[in-house]
Order: structure tokens, then sequence, then C-alpha cells
């Protein structure tokens, strides 16, 4: 070949490997290399060839050939032991370095060696960071520094990406402080290093603090820098601070890549920053797949979920390439809007682009069957996940699908499964078991669950602890509720709604005021359903001016506008107390009308007081709204039946039952032994019946020797009074109380659940049972809660 010709030919396969390093390419370049007879005679194209080897993970290739050059030059070196670092091949890296420094590796000068060490020694040193193998590396910085590297920003930088990134924070500080010389590269990678670090804000603001200081002293941020901050800001209340950082990156003429330009979106998306949002994607000729996802996540993170569809439509029809970050999106914005359909459609799209493995699309998947109420569906991609066995993010998600479509049992039967199968216990799934003993009041369990809870750790977490609160108020227990509440140092405003609806609940109005107050002191602000639980506590204690006050001071002191549960408290405040010229006078200043909840206030007041006329004006609004609502109906059947109106009651069933309408059927459960027990009005099922009849004959004896009179006027239907006493007798809640009486020990307090209001001759029996057989007895029923102790009920008969 001439001579002439050579030059050109080296320089097009050196052009070649640039453009095309896959190993295949390697290999034909390498041979064509051998057959021309260049590979003594070019160290350029000898080292492209490493590199287009090690680049591809085919370290054993690269060093062949580099045992084959004849002569070696320290890029030679440098770029087989980059290529060893890659991959993870430290012992191999580590030993060719050692090599390198101990043979003349090739150089031309001892400053050229210099600079090829030195970046050899960075390169191995990534590779540790990579691996987070923080001995090797720690060994591997006291070399640098004893070859007078550590001047160098280069090898600065690389050491401080090694300690934070195995863990250990303060090492990179210390590095960081001590470094002589510290450019753009070193105050990113310090930076990097505290905006990592997201679980903790003062890390976040440390980092913050580092970038202005970096400015104050003259060193220039570049794009890399503004795109490890903006990860710092992640909250609304952060919002000023990105819109400075966003300003100083415009005054420098820091242009916005791709990835800054997305990194910028995400910013906005999570401070809340909409507006700066859509200005950003107007500003964008070209958007690439992770801008579009950027977009579309931060619409979503904003509740503004046509937008966020409408990008994805964008998507589809620029023929982007969708990820799983994009479907995840996507899918949320189908989730908060239950469209079903289109939800459907891209888990379609997520099975055809193979991306139904990714375990993000699948919790997104059963996230929006949950919230559409299809639960089969989510159990069919929570079953058709291979990787379910291990992540506990799935099994969370599907026991808040349970939990949202009113499945306690199914929640419990899936985290038993869960637990068998040694899933690692996260502080959702706990509290996603605890929300189902709450819907089922099963103490024990939960009791059994708290012990589980401290056992893996995560008894702390404020979630948690939350949960734990509410879930002892809705089974009975307000003491270990309380306990709990007090034992906490850490409290938000989730905390103080729970206790408060507790004490609302179990009958503590003054108590429910006196936390209220002290939640105020303590500077958390009340919000909408802290409200809720005060009205609900001074409704069911009577206490109507306080009422009237607090729902005055939502406005005016907190801004907050009432919600129709609101209004609804407020009526049922006036109704409970017999003043039904004010309730109806409120009923007419309730804005934009008032709604089914409004006039189902009243009505349950009404039934009260035996006010049949308001109780049926009341009902025919609730029908307006509602007409396929029976509750109306029997409340008016009850209040007429009750007064002995049977012509009211009788007109009331039959437009009910033209309807096509019927009456839920009363339940009542108890839990024994850690089972729940279910009865119905004369049950006949249960195994043990004829001793819990027997035991309700029994008591009704002791209860008449008592002063007990059946209140026969209760019972909805016209016949004789014998007939009438059996079936008062054989009420669920009665029942169900026989047979706690027979199967539980005396030293126990017994909690019954019932699905609707209790009645009134039940509450006068289970006072005198209370008494009688000297048990505390616990009543939940649709509305609150009833603890009945020496003859005397919590709510003082006031309910």
């Amino acid at each position: 070949m001439p001579s002439q010709a050579q030059p050109r030919r080296l320089d097009q396969l050196s052009f070649y490997l640039r453009r095309r390093p896959a190993a295949a390419a390697a290999a034909a370049a390498h041979g064509i290399t051998v057959k021309a007879g260049f590979l003594s005679s070019s160290f350029f194209l000898c080292n492209h060839l490493i590199h287009a080897y090690a680049s591809e993970s085919a370290t054993a290739d690269a060093r062949k050939l580099f045992d084959e050059i004849p002569l070696l030059n320290p890029d030679s070196w440098s770029t087989m032991i980059s290529g060893y670092a890659k991959v993870g091949q430290l012992k191999e890296a580590v030993t060719m370095l050692r090599a390198m420094r101990c043979t003349n590796g090739g150089r031309r000068d001892e400053e050229d060696d210099s600079f090829w060490c030195r970046v050899a020694h960075g390169n191995v040193i990534k590779g540790c960071s990579r691996a987070s193998d923080l001995r090797t590396g720690a060994q591997l910085h006291c070399s640098t520094v004893k070859l007078g590297f550590e001047s160098d920003s280069f090898m600065a930088a690389s050491v401080i990406d090694l300690y934070w990134k195995c863990g250990d924070l303060e090492g990179s500080r210390k590095v960081f402080g001590l470094a002589p010389h510290k450019d753009a590269a070193t105050w990113t990678t310090m930076i990097s290093a505290f905006a990592s670090q997201r679980q903790q804000d003062k890390f976040k603001e440390a980092a913050f603090l580092l970038f202005r200081k970096m400015i104050a002293i003259g060193v220039w941020p570049v794009a890399v820098t503004f795109g490890s901050l903006v990860k710092i800001f992640d909250d609304p209340s952060k919002i000023n601070q990105a819109k400075q950082v966003h300003g100083c990156m415009l005054k420098l003429g820091v242009n916005a890549d791709d990835l800054l330009g997305s990194a910028l979106v995400t910013m906005y998306g999570k401070c809340g920053g909409v507006d700066e949002v859509v200005r950003l994607s107007a500003r964008v000729s070209h958007k690439d797949v992770v801008f579009w996802t950027s977009l579309l996540v931060g619409f979503v993170q904003n509740g503004l979920y046509p937008a966020a569809i409408e990008v994805f439509r964008e998507m589809i029809e620029e023929e982007a390439m969708l990820d799983g970050s994009a479907i995840v999106g996507v899918l949320g914005a189908f989730s908060a809007q239950k469209q079903l359909r289109f939800g459907e459609e891209a888990h379609g799209y997520a099975l055809r682009s193979n991306l139904i493995s990714d375990s993000c699309v699948v919790n997104a998947l059963i996230n929006l069957y949950g919230k559409c109420g299809q639960v089969r569906k989510a159990e069919a991609v929570f079953q058709a996940m291979e990787q379910k066995r291990d992540d506990p993010v799935c099994w969370t998600t599907l026991l808040t699908c349970y939990g949202q479509n009113g499945l306690p049992e199914e929640t419990m039967f899936l985290f038993r499964q869960m637990m068998q199968k040694g899933v690692a216990l996260h502080a959702f799934s706990a509290t996603g078991a605890l929300r189902a003993c709450s819907a089922m009041a099963a103490v024990t369990t939960g009791e059994q669950l708290h012990s589980l809870i401290t056992k893996a750790g995560i008894s702390e977490a404020l979630s948690v602890r939350n949960s734990l609160i509410s879930m002892y108020g809705k089974c009975g227990d307000s003491a270990a509720a309380l306990e709990i509440f007090n034992s906490m140092a850490l409290r938000d405003a989730i905390t103080w709604n729970s206790i408060i609806d507790c004490c609302s609940h179990h009958g503590f109005g003054p108590e429910a005021i006196i936390l209220f107050y002290q939640m105020q002191r303590e500077g958390t602000r009340p919000d909408d359903f802290t409200f809720l639980g005060v009205l609900a506590s001074c409704s069911h204690a009577g206490l109507v001016t306080e009422g009237r006050e607090f729902f005055k001071m939502m406005s005016t002191v907190y801004g907050l506008e009432p919600k129709m549960e609101h209004y609804a408290c407020m009526v049922d405040l006036f109704g409970r107390a017999g003043r039904f010229d004010e309730a109806v006078e409120f009923v007419n200043t309730v804005p934009c009308g008032s709604s089914s909840l409004i006039w189902e206030s009243l009505l349950g007041s009404c039934s009260l007081y035996r006010e049949i006329k308001l109780g049926s004006m009341a009902m025919e609004k609730i029908l307006q709204t509602k007409p396929e609502d029976p509750s109306g109906y029997i409340i008016l059947s009850n209040i007429s039946a009750s007064m002995g109106e049977w012509e009211i009651k009788a007109d009331a069933l039959s437009r009910m039952r033209r309807r096509g309408l019927q009456k839920d059927p009363s339940r009542s459960w108890v839990e024994v032994k850690g089972l729940l027990h279910v009865f119905s009005p004369d049950d006949k099922s249960h195994p043990e019946l004829h001793l819990i009849y027997w035991k309700l004959e029994e008591l009704k004896v002791k209860m008449e020797e008592g002063g007990y009179v059946p209140e026969t006027h209760l019972v909805l239907h016209d016949t004789n009074p014998q007939e009438k006493d059996l079936s008062l007798l054989r009420h669920s809640e009665k029942l169900a109380l026989a047979f706690a009486l027979i199967a539980t020990p005396s030293s126990r307090p017994i909690r019954i659940m019932q699905n609707l209001r209790c009645c009134k001759d039940c509450h006068t029996a289970m006072k005198l049972i209370s008494r009688i057989e000297g048990r505390c007895i616990i009543l939940r029923d649709s509305k609150r809660f009833h603890i009945f102790r020496d003859g005397v009920c919590s709510c003082s008969d006031y309910w």
C-alpha cells in the first residue's frame, strides 16, 4: 500500500469505530487492521479499538488486543483500565493501574504520564462509585493523595462522588472542604451529593446555600449544576426559591437542553407552578419523550387531569415512544377522572409495548381499576405480575384497592398472605390493614397488628401512628387512642383530626373542643375535617351556642368555605336540640340550594321528636335528588309507626315498594377469639342459637324486674303485643350481645358493631344489661359509639 494512503485509511477506520462502536464493528475493524499491518504503526487506531471493545463490555477482547500491541502509550493503559472500571471489574482495574505505575507505560515525558495516571485513577474511583465499593475507593483516594493528585479538581470531584454514593456524606464534605482548587465540576458534585439526600430538608437547604456561595465567589454554574439543584424543589412552599434559581440560570445564559428542560418542568410540577409549566411547554419547540412525560406528570400532580390527557394524546399523535413513566402518569389522570375505558386502552398499549413488566405500571393499573370499582380486574393484574412476591408496593396497592371498595375482609386476607410469603412490612401496607380493622371494628386483630408493627420497627412512622389512633377510636378503645396520641412528639393535622373524631364519636364533646384549642396553640392549622369533627361533637353533646361559634370561625378566622357536610352538621345540631324553626331557617340560608344530605340530617332529628309533618317534607326533598334511596321512606315509616299513624306508614312503604326499593337489613357483629360473628334479626343460622335465645329470655326476666317495659310502638308491623315483644327481643344487636355474654370472659368489655342506627328499645335494654351483668358494653352504630357502664350510656341518652 502506498505510504501516502495509510493515514487516510487509518482516519477512515477510526471514524468507523467512533460512529459504530459495537463489538461486531470493532471485531471487523480489528481484522482489517491486522491484515493491513496497522497494528504496530498507529497508537490512535489501537486505542480506538480497545475503547470500542470496552464500550460494549467486551473486556476480554480488549485485553487480548492490549496484550498484542507491541508499543503501549499512557492512553492505551488508561483506556483499558477505564474499560475494566466501567463494567465493575475493579480487581482487574486496580491490578492494571498498579502495573501502569510500575512500568514506563509508554510515557513520552513525566508531565504526560502524570496526566494519564490521574485520568486512570479518576476512572477507577468512578467505577468504585458505581459498584458502591467504598473500601477500594478509599484506598485509591489514599493513593491519589500520596501521588500528589489531591489538588486536581477532576480527582476531587471523583472522590466526592465516591463517598456520597457509598453512603458517606460526611466523607464527601471533608474532601470538598480540603480541596485547594474547586472548579464548577467540584461544586456541582457536592451540590448533587446534598440534593440527593431526599429524606431530609436540612440537606436540601445545604445544597441551596452551597449554590449561593458558589456564585458569590465567582464560580459560574453550568447546566449540570442546575440539573442537580432543581431536584431539591419538590414542595409548593419552595416555589419562590425555584423561581430564583431558574432566573439565575437565564441571567447566566445557560441554555436548557432537553434534559434540563425536563428537569425544570418536573420542578415546577412538584412546586405547583402550573403557569410556569405551561410557559416552558410553549417555549420548547422540540419535545422528546422525557419532556413530554415530565409535562404529563406535572399536570397530574397539580390536578389538571384533562390537560394531562391532552398531552398524552399529543404524544400519541407525534408517535413518541412512550415509556413506563408516561403510562403511569396518564393512568393517574384516568384514575382521578374514573375514565375506565381510556384506562383499559392504556393497559392494552402497555401490553403491546411490553411495559407491563414495569412494577410502577402494574401498580398504576391496580390503582386505576380500584378507583373505578373494578376489583376483579385489579386482582387479575396483581396475579399476572411475576415480581409481586418481593414488591411490597404492589401488595399495598391491592390492599388500598380493597379498602377503597369497602372490602375489609379481603384486605385482611391479602395482608395475611403477604406476611406468610415473607414480604417486608411497609408503613403503607400496615396503614391499609389498620383501616380494615377499623372498618370491621376487629380490635383483637388490630392489637395483634399493632404488636407486629412494633416488632417491624415502623411504629414511629407518623402515618402508622395516625392509623393506630383511628383504629382504636373506631374499635371503641378511646383510652388506647388517647395513649398513643399523648405519646407522640410530632403531630400533624391528621393526628388531631383522628383524636377529635374519636372523642366526638365516643360522646366526649367537651374534650373534643379542648383538643381543638390545644391544636391551635401548638400551631397546627385546622382544616375542613377538623371542623367537621368539632361540629359533630357539639351536635352530639347539645352544645348549640358553641357549634354556632365554630361554624362562624371556619370562614371568618381560617377562610374555609363550609361544605355540605358542615351545613348538615349544623342542621343536625339544631334538630337534635329540638330547635326545628332554627333548623329550617338555617336550611334556607344554605348557598346553591340544600342537598339530600341536609334533609337527611333534618329527617333523622324528626324521628327523635316524632315530627311527622316536617319529616314528610324532608322525605319529599330527599326523593327529589335521591329517588333510589330507601332511607327516607324507612325513617318516615318509623316515625309514623311510633305514633300509631299506620296509614302514613303504609303509604310510605307502598311508595318504596313501587319503586322496587328494599330496606337494608340490620346486621350486628361481635369479635370473639379473633373471629367475627354476624347476626341479623330473628337469626336462625348461628350454631349456638339455642344458648343465645335462652340467654335472651333470662335477660328479659331480669330486665323486667328492673323496670324494663318493651317499647312496642317501635315495631313497624301491626301485630299482637306478644309478637312485638318477641320481635324486639330478637333484634340483631341483642343477639350479638347475648352471644358475647356467653362466649367472652367477664373481665373483658363487649364490643358490638351495627350497620344501622341503634333503636331506642335496644339502647334502653343495653343500659340495664350493663348493670345486671356488670359488664362494659361498647356499641358502635352507623352514627356514633355508645359506651354502657352500670346502667348509664356515654351519650347521656342524646343520640
